[in-house]
């Protein structure tokens, strides 16, 4: 009998002869994870994708090389827009079990075979945290705008609907919510967030039943279109200032009251100079009344034409305000790029950090080293920071600071050679990196 943890024979006592494991304890764990692999597996085939990821969890925590569970777990991520996480669970897999038989490799070429999927991915990472960023800050408007471009191009990113719809609720507009929520419930129809968010809306566990039932005729392929379109502050205010010059605005300017001549007519007949001057008055006046009319409509039409131009000019002003804001935006993201890509690199291969053999660092680096030969530095920086994030050693950060070197980065390759010459005075690279930063 083989052990199944390292496939050494298995003594007597039921203890593996290599590594030690206890047989008996060690098949009941796997058949444990297969267990939940299954439950996973059953939940994932009727749309309930998030108790499908606790179960598939649970089967990794008793197996952490099964392979099914794990590739199940990738296509689950993939299917939620976290495509990240999706290859993530694919790369651990196919280091499990290389070759053919294990489909994550496939998964994993058809990924790298479109390049521009990747940039995809890291561009939605981007556009999902400036959306985030904009409704901390209280940029209601920039953050819905955000979320239907990212919404318009990935119709299965749950998280981007779960905020859309925080942000509608914020604003009073349950309905929108609803909808945003209904599209979560079509991807994932237990999402425990939609369902609690419903719930605060005043939803009835029965109102939840239907609205998932009518949400499985929702197409979730389609882009996400929002025809009620938000309106900005700015917007509100140009169409308020031409309604008010519409309606508000004041264009008479007094009634004329014909005069009764009978009352007058013996001094008309006594007095003949009076009644020429009266004449003369009656003709001229409303000339003078349609002429002060003209001046007050010309007048009127003026001011419209003058507010006009100050709300264009408000426009002009706020699209400034924001060409600003985004250019702050980006100065700060490029200030923190360095700090923000450790973090991403933390939360995307956490589990790579806790699963994947000692090994791996050495394997990496030696990736590294060969993607740098081949001048596919981007592969090299990216393969050297999953290495940092499971060990710290000269060797990632060597090759770390030779790949931004050859890609151009300056900054970023005196820092991680920077990184060497402070922690490992003794290292053999030394002569090399003080050469170049010398220089």
């Amino acid at each position: 009998m083989e052990c199944l943890n390292c496939g050494a024979p298995v003594l007597e006592n039921g203890h593996c002869s290599s590594c030690g494991m206890n047989y008996k304890l060690l098949d009941k764990a796997y058949n444990t994870s297969k267990y939940y692999y299954n439950i996973g597996l059953d939940r994932a085939r009727v749309r309930d994708l998030t108790g499908a990821i606790d179960a598939l969890n649970l089967a990794l925590k008793y197996n952490k090389q099964n392979i099914n569970a794990r590739n199940l777990l990738g296509l689950i991520y993939y299917e939620m827009g976290e495509i990240v996480l999706g290859v993530t669970q694919w790369v651990i897999s196919s280091n499990y079990l290389p070759g053919s038989e294990n489909v994550a490799g496939r998964y994993i070429k058809e990924v790298q075979a479109d390049p521009a999927k990747l940039e995809e991915a890291n561009q939605l990472a981007k556009q999902f945290n400036q959306a985030l960023m904009y409704a901390k800050q209280g940029t209601k408007d920039l953050a819905f705008i955000q979320l239907r471009r990212i919404m318009s191009n990935y119709p299965h990113f749950v998280k981007g609907y779960l905020l859309l719809a925080l942000l509608y609720m914020d604003s009073g507009n349950s309905d929108k919510a609803k909808k945003a929520l209904k599209r979560v419930l079509r991807i994932d129809k237990n999402n425990t967030l939609a369902v609690r968010y419903l719930s605060e809306m005043g939803a009835t566990s029965k109102e939840i039943i239907e609205m998932k039932e009518h949400s499985m005729r929702i197409d979730v392929d389609a882009s996400y279109n929002d025809e009620d379109q938000y309106k900005s502050d700015l917007e509100v205010l140009v169409q308020k200032g031409f309604d008010h010059i519409d309606d508000d605005s004041d264009m008479s300017v007094g009634s004329y009251q014909e005069i009764n001549h009978n009352k007058f007519n013996l001094i008309y007949v006594t007095v003949g100079l009076i009644l020429g001057i009266f004449v003369s008055w009656i003709l001229i006046l409303p000339t003078k009344i349609n002429r002060a009319t003209q001046e007050n409509r010309q007048q009127v039409i003026s001011y419209g034409e003058e507010i006009a131009k100050k709300n264009l000019k408000i426009s002009d002003l706020e699209n400034e305000i924001s060409g600003l804001q985004n250019q702050i935006a980006e100065k700060k993201q490029e200030e923190e790029e360095q700090q923000q890509s450790v973090q991403d690199t933390k939360d995307s291969f956490s589990i790579i950090k806790k699963n994947i053999p000692n090994t791996t660092y050495e394997t990496l680096c030696s990736e590294a080293a060969n993607a740098i030969s081949a001048s596919q530095y981007d592969k090299a920086i990216e393969l050297c920071n999953v290495a940092l994030q499971i060990q710290e050693g000269e060797s990632a950060y060597y090759y770390l600071g030779k790949a931004y070197k050859e890609n151009q980065d300056e900054e970023k390759a005196k820092a991680a050679f920077i990184r060497i010459k402070e922690n490992y005075p003794d290292s053999s690279y030394m002569e090399e990196i003080e050469d170049y930063l010398d220089n």
